[in-house]
């Protein structure tokens, strides 16, 4: 992958748009689908040619990029924050991932089952999100630190809208592996920060714009 400050934006945005749908999901027990489908294509697309295409394009990463831009010019509030604390976890998590091959093969290898088991482009269809956070639970959240959700008690325990917070948080581990594929580290959103505004601001005029 490359190392640009865009291709490391991008992934970036992927991560906090998978933790906005986690939130939307924990509080709302629904999440924007337009953004949603973005976030658990992207876990589909391993193979894609460049970041952009592993969202289907910079549009389909809208609000992950306006997120991000609230984020790093300190436009936040308590909610927001819950949702960088979440960010950084599941770039720590990637991290450790990435270094256990084994966990990597073995989700490779489901991620192509499942693909293949559900043979359409219905990303949000129930068996598709049921198996991804299956998945989920039996990789990711076998690794530290946990990433506890917080939100409305009987959203947290509908088995459906676990589901789907399960499986966003899946597609934010495929956007932080990608952050750090693509070169990015944590200590670059603190010395690199106004190249990443700048970035921001780029593909939101540039990415975003109706043709």
């Amino acid at each position: 992958m490359a190392q640009t400050i865009e291709d490391q934006t991008l992934a970036l945005a992927g991560v906090l748009q998978a933790c906005l749908i986690v939130r939307e999901l924990a509080y709302q027990g629904q999440a924007p689908e337009h953004a949603f489908e973005a976030s658990i294509a992207s876990v589909f697309r391993m193979d894609a040619p460049d970041v952009p295409s592993v969202y289907d394009g910079v549009l389909r990463l809208g609000d992950g990029l306006r997120h991000l831009r609230k984020q790093l010019t300190g436009q936040v509030g308590a909610q927001d924050a819950e949702i960088m604390r979440h960010s950084l976890t599941l770039l720590q998590l990637a991290q450790q991932l990435l270094q256990d091959k084994q966990m990597m093969q073995t989700i490779a290898s489901e991620i192509q089952t499942i693909d293949a088991r559900v043979a359409n482009n219905d990303w949000l269809n129930s068996s598709r999100i049921e198996a991804l956070a299956k998945l989920y639970q039996q990789t990711i959240s076998t690794l530290s630190p946990k990433i506890m959700v917080k939100g409305e008690p009987r959203k947290l325990n509908d088995p459906m809208v676990a589901q789907r917070i399960r499986s966003a948080l899946f597609a934010g581990i495929r956007s932080a592996v990608l952050w750090h594929q693509c070169g990015g580290r944590k200590l670059n959103l603190l010395f690199k920060r106004k190249s990443f505004i700048n970035a921001t601001d780029s593909l939101l005029r540039n990415g975003l714009r109706v043709v």
